[in-house]
C-alpha cells in the first residue's frame, strides 16, 4: 500500500495563518476556525463575495484511514496505536485543509473557476445548510445520479 497522504505532516494548526492569508488574497472576510470536539472536526468558516462558506474536515475519518494504512503491530497496544493515529490526524487535517484551500484559491486566481464553483459544496443555502447537505438530504437526493462504484 502506498503511504497515506499527510501521514508525516508536522505543522498542524500552524497552517492556520497560511489558510487565512490564502482566503484573504481572494477577498474572503470573517475568516475563522473552530475545533469541534463533539463533531470531531476542524472547521474553517468565512464569507466570500457575500456568501457564507463552511468547510469541515473530519479528524476521525483521517484517524481511521491512518489505522487502516498503518495496522497495529505486535509491540504496540491498541490504545497506544489509537492515540498515535489520533495525534497524527489532529496534525494532518490542517495540512489537508490548507492544501485544498490553496488549490481552490489558485484556480480562482488563475481564472479557471469562480468562487461559487470553487467552494460550491460548502456554500450555505438560504436555509443555512451547506449545498452538500442539501444535495445529500431527502429533498436533494434525486439531483444527482447514483455514483458508480469502482471495482
Amino acid at each position: 500500500m502506498s503511504e497515506l497522504p499527510y501521514a508525516t505532516s508536522k505543522a498542524g494548526q500552524g497552517r492556520e495563518k497560511e489558510i487565512r492569508q490564502l482566503l484573504r488574497d481572494v477577498g474572503a472576510t470573517a475568516v475563522g476556525f473552530m475545533v469541534d470536539d463533539d463533531a470531531d472536526m476542524v472547521i474553517c468558516q468565512f464569507r466570500l463575495h457575500g456568501r457564507q462558506i463552511t468547510v469541515p474536515v473530519s479528524v476521525g475519518a483521517y484517524a481511521a484511514a491512518w489505522v487502516k494504512a498503518y495496522p497495529c503491530g505486535p509491540r504496540t497496544t491498541r490504545a497506544d496505536h489509537a492515540k498515535k493515529s489520533r495525534a497524527q490526524a489532529e496534525i494532518a487535517v490542517w495540512a489537508v485543509l490548507a492544501d485544498w484551500i490553496k488549490a481552490q484559491t489558485a484556480m480562482m486566481i488563475c481564472g479557471l473557476m469562480d468562487a461559487d464553483t470553487a467552494f460550491l459544496p460548502h456554500i450555505h443555502a438560504q436555509d443555512g445548510r451547506r449545498i452538500a447537505e442539501v444535495i445529500a438530504g431527502p429533498s436533494g437526493k434525486n439531483l444527482l445520479p447514483p455514483p458508480k462504484v469502482q471495482p
